[in-house]
């Protein structure tokens, strides 16, 4: 009974947001189609959700239909998807990422060690475009693409933990509320900073931010990858599993 509770304040909190956000809301057979006019080039804010399951080609096929003007495609679903459809969609060129949220337990976390506070959005620009890059490649980031990202990070009160070294982030945190929770929605390090313990440092703090905003903290993680382990020695129980399909522009 627990989880289903959980999982029920999870969609309570998560699924409202981006109808808010977005102009247009337009369900269909398998979900929803999300648009923004606004955020044109703000890929999360044109997207196709998903609550029943697709084939990849059938994915495909509608992510082309509904979000055609878009220099990109991004399906994402809130249900369990087949390791053939994940495996089907990467022999594709799709950039594609099995998600699971987790709450918090609340327990206690520890401070921060170090030159850690809060900063502006924009003081880790740069950070930002280091791990977009990471992620996407070279030629898929611009200014109207981190603009409008930083509008709709406004709409959230977005709050910026970062790691300094000489006044120069070399790791941040971010921290998202609305909807009566909060998620640690990002954590970077720079590349030749990583293993010793920054993350872990940035990601305490984080939460301990999120924490003062509310009982309910979330965060996201890759379902097998290194971080969940860390989320969950620090307190987080998964709770939905989810995930993200990207064709980033140019691919």
């Amino acid at each position: 009974m627990a989880s289903v509770a959980a999982e029920e304040r999870f969609r309570r909190w998560h699924l409202p947001w981006k109808e808010r956000v977005c102009g247009e809301v337009t369900p269909f057979s398998h979900g929803t189609v999300f648009r923004s006019l606004r955020y044109s080039d703000y890929w999360e804010y044109n997207c196709i959700r998903l609550d029943r399951r697709m084939t990849a080609s059938e994915m495909i096929a509608v992510a082309d239909r509904e979000l055609v003007g878009c220099a990109h495609r991004l399906v994402e679903w809130m249900i369990p998807m087949p390791a053939g459809v994940v495996g089907d969609l990467r022999e594709r060129g799709w950039i594609v990422t099995p998600l699971i949220f987790m709450l918090h337990d609340g327990r206690a976390v520890h401070g921060g060690r170090g030159a850690i506070g809060e900063v502006d959005y924009d003081a880790v620009r740069e950070l930002r475009d280091i791990w977009h890059r990471e992620d996407f490649g070279e030629h898929t980031e611009t200014d109207s693409f981190h603009v409008q990202g930083r509008e709709v990070a406004e709409l959230a009160r977005v709050r910026v933990i970062a790691a300094l070294e000489d006044d120069r982030p070399i790791g941040f945190a971010q921290v998202e509320t609305h909807d009566g929770g909060s998620e640690v929605s990002q954590v970077f390090v720079r590349p030749e900073r990583r293993g010793a313990g920054l993350g872990t440092t940035l990601t305490e703090c984080a939460v301990r931010k999120a924490a003062a905003a509310g009982p309910d903290v979330w965060i996201c993680a890759e379902r097998e990858d290194r971080p969940r382990r860390l989320y969950e020695r620090l307190g987080f129980n998964a709770v939905v599993e989810t995930g993200v399909a990207i064709l980033p522009p140019g691919r």
